[in-house]
């Protein structure tokens, strides 16, 4: 699966970071060996000392393995460390959960590096509606001036346009000149954007190669990493996500719409299931004819 023609130049490198995961890994190169992509590449996974079936799921689809230490690991030594790895003139970053979808996926992120300025593609997570209902206009991000890029980089709004680890794909000469983060332990991608950016070169944002995010997080999880964002954008841009006065306010207004809340839970609960219980009943009206109230703007 993996093409390693020596005879020709390497086109594509994919590193994916990897810990305990056999499962999604399958799935990820399944969707990688279903692409239509004819140009030399290869796949390299940065493993975190996997306990489960990682490894031999690797040696399976021959796929070049690069062993990470646990207590050395952060997200940017890994992506330093595959890429370091890598022969391609472009890198695509994928998490072990980022899906490809179709066949054209490689093609199209690909696409954009015909521009000799363009230094990062972020691909199109299907999970964005805002992103995915404008896929037809990319937006490219380029910035002409220091003061231009630091007035952008202010909110967290550029945190979300920027290319991410998770899935996208980097020009290698780019990396070279400017390497991950080591020492933060979240937000590393968005912050070499913020440095590669800086050095007058452009982005995509975003390109029409669609993934999809297949690990299902639960509450504590998302909190874990919102929290790890959080702390490293503090390091970066000293932004603040929560000021104490908003603190107290949300609190106190907590504790006011409690009883609110939990009254309106109740009564919603009630009315839909009493509309369940009562479906055998309601079969025995006439159907009702006429267009839905969802479709009239003014109901």
């Amino acid at each position: 699966m993996a093409r390693r023609l020596r005879q020709r130049v390497m086109k594509l490198s994919v590193v994916i970071r990897a810990r305990n995961e056999a499962r999604s890994l399958r799935r990820v190169f399944a969707a990688l060996q279903a692409q239509r992509f004819h140009s030399p590449w290869e796949i390299i996974v940065v493993d975190n000392e996997s306990e489960d079936e990682t490894r031999e799921v690797c040696v399976q689809y021959r796929v070049q393995i690069v062993t990470l230490p646990r207590h050395e690991f952060t997200y940017g030594r890994a992506l330093n460390l595959g890429i370091g790895q890598a022969r391609g003139a472009f890198v695509l970053l994928l998490s072990a959960h980022s899906l490809p979808i179709g066949p054209n996926f490689l093609e199209s992120a690909l696409a954009p590096f015909e521009d000799q300025q363009m230094a990062a593609v972020r691909c199109l997570y299907v999970g964005n509606l805002d992103q995915l209902e404008s896929w037809y206009e990319p937006r490219d991000i380029q910035y002409g001036s220091p003061a231009e890029q630091q007035a952008a980089e202010s909110g967290l709004e550029w945190t979300r346009r920027y290319p991410t680890a998770t899935c996208c794909v980097i020009r290698r000469s780019v990396w070279e000149r400017i390497n991950y983060d080591e020492e933060l332990e979240a937000n590393e991608d968005k912050l070499w954007a913020s440095e590669v950016l800086a050095l007058g070169y452009k982005m995509r944002c975003c390109a029409d190669a669609t993934y999809t995010y297949t690990r299902r997080r639960d509450k504590q999880d998302l909190r874990r990493r919102n929290y790890r964002e959080f702390r490293a954008l503090y390091r970066i841009s000293g932004y603040v996500p929560l000021k104490w006065y908003q603190f107290v306010a949300g609190v106190g207004k907590a504790l006011i719409d409690a009883p609110v809340i939990g009254l309106r839970h109740a009564v919603d609960t009630i009315i839909w299931k009493a509309n369940l219980v009562t479906i055998p009943w309601q079969t025995k009206l006439s159907p009702r004819h006429g267009s839905f109230k969802e479709y009239d703007k003014h109901a």
